[in-house]
This record gives C-alpha cells, sequence and structure tokens, in this order.
C-alpha cells in the first residue's frame, strides 16, 4: 500500500514538474506550442535544400524521410542535453525536498514526448497530403509502441548523464558535441545506402540508427523491421541495468555536490 502512495505521489509530481515547465517555456510567446512544431519543419527545410538540389540526393520523397528522423530526432536531443543540465538547474529542488531524485531528469524526458505526442497528429496530415504517402491501420498499435520503446531508449542514458554531470561539469558540454555528431553518423539527412559498404556495419552498431530505422519503417511503409527493434530493445534493457547501478552508485552525493 505505501508503494501505491509513493508511486502516486511520484506521478503526481512528475506531471506538475512538466506542466510547469511548458507553462515557463511558453509564457508570452504567441505561437506557443506551434514553436515546437516550426523547429522539424524548419530543419527539415533546410536539409532537404541542400541535400536534394546542391548534393542531389536521389530519393523519393526525401522530405517524408527527413522528417520521421527529425521528429524522434528531436525528442531524443533536446530531452537528454536538457535532462543532463536538470539536477543542476534544479538544484535548490533537490536539496530542500525529499523526492526521489530519478524524477529530476524523467521531467525533462516527458516534456520532450509530450512535445512529440502533440506534433504527431500534424505530421500525419503532412503524410496524407504527400503524393505516394498512405496511411496505415498497424499505426494504433506501432506509434504507441515505439513511443514507449523511445522513452526507455532515451531515459535511461538521460539519468546516467545527469548523475555524472553533477560530479564533472564538463558532462553537459561533451553530450551537446555528441549529439552534434552523432546527427550525421547515424545517419539522418541521408540514406544508408549511400555509406560505403566497407563502412555500413559500422553505422548499423550505432543503437540510434536501429531506432530511427523502427520509426521510419513505420511512417513511411507501415513495418516494423525485427531486425531493428530486437537491437533497439536489446539496447534499451541494457542501458537501463546500467542506468540503474549508476544511479544506486551515485545518488547519495547529488545533493552535497550541488
Amino acid at each position: 500500500m505505501l508503494n501505491r502512495i509513493n508511486l502516486k505521489n511520484s506521478l503526481d509530481l512528475v506531471s506538475v514538474l512538466v506542466r510547469k515547465e511548458l507553462k515557463v517555456r511558453y509564457k508570452s510567446s504567441v505561437l506557443g506550442y506551434f514553436w515546437a512544431l516550426a523547429n522539424p519543419f524548419a530543419f527539415a527545410f533546410v536539409y532537404w535544400v541542400a541535400f536534394k538540389f546542391v548534393m542531389r540526393v536521389q530519393m523519393e520523397n526525401y522530405s517524408v524521410y527527413l522528417l520521421t528522423g527529425l521528429f524522434p530526432w528531436l525528442w531524443l536531443s533536446v530531452g537528454v542535453n536538457r535532462a543532463t543540465q536538470s539536477f543542476i538547474d534544479n538544484s535548490m529542488l533537490v536539496k530542500k525536498v525529499a523526492i526521489p531524485r530519478a524524477i529530476i531528469p524523467l521531467t525533462n524526458i516527458v516534456q520532450e514526448m509530450v512535445h512529440f505526442i502533440f506534433a504527431l497528429p500534424v505530421f500525419i496530415i503532412f503524410l496524407a497530403l504527400t503524393d505516394g504517402m498512405s496511411l496505415y491501420y498497424t499505426w494504433i498499435w506501432q506509434i504507441p509502441l515505439m513511443i514507449v520503446i523511445q522513452f526507455l531508449f532515451v531515459y535511461p542514458m538521460s539519468l546516467v548523464f545527469a548523475l555524472t554531470n553533477v560530479y564533472v561539469r564538463d558532462v553537459y558540454y561533451i553530450v551537446g558535441i555528441g549529439f552534434s555528431l552523432l546527427f550525421f553518423v547515424t545517419p539522418m539527412v541521408y540514406p544508408i545506402d549511400m555509406v560505403p559498404i566497407a563502412y555500413r556495419s559500422y553505422f548499423e552498431l550505432n543503437p540510434i540508427h536501429g531506432l530511427m530505422s523502427c520509426w521510419r519503417g513505420i511512417l513511411m511503409n507501415g513495418t516494423l523491421s525485427l531486425e531493428h527493434f530486437s537491437f533497439t530493445i536489446t539496447f534499451c534493457v541494457v542501458s537501463g541495468v546500467c542506468a540503474w547501478l549508476v544511479y544506486q552508485k551515485l545518488k547519495y552525493r547529488i545533493g552535497e555536490l550541488l
């Protein structure tokens, strides 16, 4: 019974913190949440011009290919970056309120997940209006499943980065630079077929590539690759266990170091 009460209190706290962050983020903004939609579409437009007309990538529905990767990528990259700095940004809350420390970075991941979920209907409308694209009834279970999988993918690494950033503040900058590099290594703006065969296997070892391939398979073709899905699930399990071990080791000194 006590565990149920603690779980309910934790969920209520996450809900309150997420609502607070969303209100603060869009306070005094005329367009408000629509800026969250403008970001991936603006990125997609810039890369579409650069790679379609300058580098001349020959790919049908290239704009759709970009967006199917950019929406989940922004949840991943923005969420992890914000979560990495979360203990420092909320130092007063951590030091003065007795709450499970793991909730603090969780709030940032849930916030970006909310953005992603609210953006999905707009993206689906975009797909419906694009020639050669179809809507699939399998999305009813595929999209919710992938939202859960991406959450399990993003949160463990966010927790580890947030914890280690308390000990070594350079972690925040390393994570930012790392994701900038990963954006092009994943690959995000070009199909993996463009990578020379000799190096392609190294790109496929990147777990983010597996995650993005799952999203693209679902949104573009209504299919979920068992190979990529299995690889992503394995990464979620391994990173989840590692994150739990790191959390148990480092959580006790967070308040002291802040």
